[in-house]
């Protein structure tokens, strides 16, 4: 079984945004053995500081999982966001540094 990662920042809604992990390859099971299905989403809503709140809650999902962030094929940006905003500019940003780390 593939041990890869698609994560999905999910803009909900107005200041809300879900993460998602996704195992390449079989969608439906969790991503690792004995972890919860409910552990591979993280809800959250931001006033302010969504830089800060977003890779602190990529962290907490992440280390939910026991994932590094090299297992990440792919980072995705979806929903209901403007791609001029702040906000999808600093999601974009966070996917580009992974890139740089991840030297693709």
């Amino acid at each position: 079984m593939d041990n890869t990662f698609i994560l999905v920042i999910n803009f909900t809604g107005f200041k809300k945004i879900r993460l998602e992990l996704i195992r390449v390859g079989d969608p439906d099971v969790p991503p690792k053995v004995g972890v919860r299905p409910e552990h591979r989403t993280v809800d959250f809503s931001f006033d302010s500081d969504l830089d800060t709140v977003l890779i602190e809650s990529i962290d907490k999902v992440l280390k939910r999982n026991r994932i590094v962030t090299t297992s990440l094929k792919e980072v995705k940006i979806v929903g209901e966001v403007n791609p001029n905003s702040s906000a999808y500019k600093i999601a974009q940003t966070w996917i580009e540094a992974l890139k740089t780390f991840k030297n693709l």
